[in-house]
């Protein structure tokens, strides 16, 4: 497994600290070994035990994990599995927006180290999450609409509407820039807003009906 020792990327040659490593699993942005790491020896070690947990809930002779190692690929790491390929990766992220002074920051910079925004739906909670949940895709820059759901995590597709990310993958759900997803969130969440209120009012007996659902005499 490759190592990343303090002050010196041993392979990229990096001494920039302002660098995050962002493992990811393909099409499963939900996955639980996604985090930010600063150190990348951490973020193999740790995305490798994650993928094992994953792969290999139950070890045994028969089915236990060949030797894991980390190769360099386009923009970071692919974890092999004994030689064989992974959906495990590692991107490299730098840092953006650094305070221009000790303890202040721009409003610019605080935008750039965002990750998540929520947008509420305009009358408020109205079934499910009650918001629109706008993600970036932790291995790359692009952004995506989301329901924001911890599990099962669904994505608003052109002319689709919400779809499961695992059914259509992170490049689709994931292709927007930060400023088209918010716009795009707000436009879903007034959708979704006047949805509901037209469920509610339907489902409402008319004004002036009686118990069973004729005028009154």
């Amino acid at each position: 497994m490759t190592m990343h020792t303090p002050g010196r990327c041993q392979q990229c040659g990096s001494t920039d600290p302002a660098e995050l490593f962002v493992p990811s699993w393909d099409d499963n942005p939900t996955w639980e070994g996604s985090e930010l790491y600063s150190d990348l020896a951490t973020a193999q070690m740790l995305s490798a035990d994650a993928y094992v947990l994953e792969m290999y809930p139950v070890q045994d002779e028969d089915d236990r994990p060949g030797d894991l190692a980390w190769v360099r690929a386009k923009g970071g790491w692919e974890l092999t599995d004994g030689d064989n390929p992974t959906p495990v990766s590692i991107n490299v992220r730098p840092v953006r927006g650094r305070p221009s002074a000790a303890g202040t920051m721009t409003t610019a910079q605080q935008l750039s180290l965002a990750s998540e925004f929520r947008v509420p739906l305009p009358q408020g909670s109205a079934g499910g999450y009650g918001e629109v949940v706008v993600k970036q895709d932790l291995a790359g820059d692009a952004w995506g609409v989301t329901n924001g759901a911890l599990t099962g995590l669904q994505a608003w597709i052109d002319g689709e509407g919400w779809r499961y990310v695992s059914d259509v993958g992170r490049a689709a759900a994931f292709r927007r820039t930060r400023e088209e997803a918010l716009l795009l969130a707000h436009q879903v969440a007034e959708l979704e807003a006047a949805c509901y209120q037209a469920e509610i009012a339907a489902a409402q007996p008319e004004e002036g009906a009686g118990p069973s659902g004729g005028l009154p005499g």
